[in-house]
């Protein structure tokens, strides 16, 4: 079950993670024909609070756990001394946490508006990607949170003992990347703006991106109807606002629509028609 992301202060934030899933890795044995055979490469990363299997692990991974990461990020952003509010939403086997720092802003002329920074992080035990951290920029005028991995790539950490300090240095080199990018962010949404289509052509382009008739509607309804045609910039928009105040958006799926808004904003209309394009089946393909 997916629960809607929850204001929290750290302080709230630090008692949530006592009561989140612990893990632990038990080894995993194949039966055949009453032998048992020991797995020596492969591992079960059990969630204990819940007693089932969440996946399966190379031998040499290492779980961190929900509590150990969150704590650690909170240790990190509290000894960097930046002002920070989380939203937290939790899913079967993980936490997906958005940290906001209202204090570190910057302003893109480009566009007229403000930002500030922040970032996101996403821990789950049915994954054996680690801790991933990611950069995320949020409009003050809308509280539209953009994940800007084009402008400063997530980062994955894996277990190591002194995990606040590792973050630690993570968080403050993440930050001044997204406030000294502003230039390169900038340019892209230049880029964006300059770029537009007529509407028949976005609703098209939106039926063919998001297979969800539901998604494609929803976005449709962000856009600004007034304006004559579409630029990329408004639909990138429309999408990241969808997954950011999109209702019971399960954590991966708000992942995957900004992919798809990361997708729209680096390419241009014609060629967001030409790779969306449906695939036609052969007679041979349908055979």
């Amino acid at each position: 079950m997916v629960k809607l992301k929850q204001e929290l202060n750290m302080a709230e934030l630090k008692n949530k993670a006592l009561n989140f899933d612990k893990a632990e890795t038990r080894d995993v044995h194949v039966i055949k024909d009453e032998n048992n055979y020991l797995c020596k490469r492969t591992m079960a990363v059990w969630n204990i609070s819940k007693n089932v299997l969440a996946c399966l692990a190379p031998k040499n991974y290492a779980v961190i756990q929900h509590k150990h990461a969150t704590e650690s990020i909170i240790g990190a952003i509290t000894s960097l001394n930046i002002k920070a509010a989380a939203k937290l939403k939790t899913s079967k086997h993980g936490i997906h946490i958005d940290f906001d720092f209202p204090e570190s802003k910057f302003e893109l002329k480009t566009v007229g508006e403000s930002y500030t920074t922040g970032i996101r992080i996403v821990s789950d035990y049915s994954k054996v990607a680690g801790l991933v951290i990611s950069p995320r920029v949020t409009r003050l005028a809308c509280s539209n949170g953009m994940i800007v991995t084009d402008i400063v790539k997530s980062q994955r950490i894996k277990y190591t003992e002194q995990l606040t300090i590792t973050v630690e240095g993570l968080i403050d080199k993440m930050v001044k990347d997204i406030i000294t990018n502003d230039e390169k962010l900038a340019n892209m949404v230049s880029i964006c703006m300059e770029d537009s289509t007529e509407w028949n052509a976005v609703k098209l382009l939106l039926k063919m991106m998001f297979k969800k008739k539901k998604y494609a509607k929803e976005i449709f309804n962000n856009l600004d109807i007034s304006k004559k045609r579409v630029t990329r910039w408004d639909l990138y928009n429309a999408v990241t606002n969808f997954a950011t105040h999109g209702e019971r958006l399960k954590p991966h799926m708000e992942a995957w629509l900004q992919n798809k808004a990361n997708e729209i904003m680096k390419t241009s209309f014609n060629e967001l028609s030409e790779i969306n394009k449906p695939v036609k089946k052969t007679v041979a393909q349908t055979a």
